[in-house]
């Protein structure tokens, strides 16, 4: 039997739902938090406390646990660092920091990676113990994609790939080949809620599809893009009318859930 699963643990469903999966395939769960971020994972799991100050802390607190393997979940916010909190193992590290701090999601997640790597630990993704959360290919809800929202989501899957070398956007909404908006560095609920309040005023028409994918060549260890209900209600709460999803590089959380609430507010989910 592997040692424990170490989960560097964000907010959000899919640390829950990945500690759940882990523990009910018989293996031990340590949960690594960052200070004043809990998680909420439930369970009684074994949780180490990290300030991003103190790697060097964290590698040693991990390894005493038992931890070989090290998988990433949840949303984890960009700390704000106090450098009279280094260790000697960060301050080395601090000219790479600061400079993944001001790339995107995607290059600053590989330099975690990378340096957990260097320190011993291998990389696990979510997906790879959630496989049943990865959306196929094809309708999820009865209804399947009208013309309209099948072009809405080309559309919106053009933006994404135009920008997505730039490390910017897994999303956006397109309604009627319009983007609304594009998901920035504040993630899904923002952008959602975003195109919530500016459309009664600019564009007071209902419709539109929300496009989510991965950017190209994602790493997916770290940030494979997930939607889940609350997804559904952003979503209906913009008015729109379609959620289309890439197909075998996005997970959905609480997927009976999710697609009985986008039926009842007459959303068509779909992957493709």
């Amino acid at each position: 039997m592997a040692g424990p699963l170490g989960i560097i643990a964000g907010q959000g469903g899919l640390p829950v739902e990945l500690a759940a999966a882990v523990a009910a395939s018989g293996r031990g769960v340590v949960l690594a938090e960052m200070e004043g971020h809990p998680s909420g994972v439930p369970g009684g799991h074994p949780v180490v406390t990290f300030r991003v100050e103190r790697l060097g802390r964290l590698f040693r607190d991990l390894r005493r646990a038992g931890v070989e393997e090290v998988a990433m979940a949840g949303i984890l916010h960009r700390p704000a660092f106090d450098p009279r909190c280094f260790d000697l193992k960060t301050l080395a590290l601090v000219p790479r920091i600061f400079r993944g701090l001001r790339a995107g999601d995607d290059a600053l997640l590989r330099l975690v990676i990378a340096i957990f790597e260097e320190n011993g630990f291998r990389i696990r993704g979510a997906h790879e113990f959630l496989a049943d959360l990865v959306v196929p290919p094809g309708p999820m809800t009865r209804e399947g994609p009208s013309r309209a929202q099948k072009g809405d989501a080309a559309r919106g899957r053009a933006i994404l790939a135009a920008i997505g070398p730039e490390d910017v956007a897994q999303a956006c909404v397109v309604a009627r080949g319009l983007c609304l908006g594009i998901e920035a560095i504040y993630g899904t609920d923002a952008l959602l809620s975003d195109v919530a309040r500016h459309r009664p005023e600019r564009r007071p028409e209902t419709g539109g599809t929300f496009v989510k994918v991965s950017k190209p060549g994602q790493e997916m260890r770290a940030d494979m893009p997930v939607i889940g209900p609350a997804t559904v209600a952003g979503a209906a709460a913009a008015g729109l009318d379609g959620i289309c999803l890439e197909a075998g590089r996005v997970m959905i959380l609480d997927a009976p859930n999710a697609v009985r609430m986008a039926e009842e507010k007459g959303i068509c989910i779909w992957a493709t």
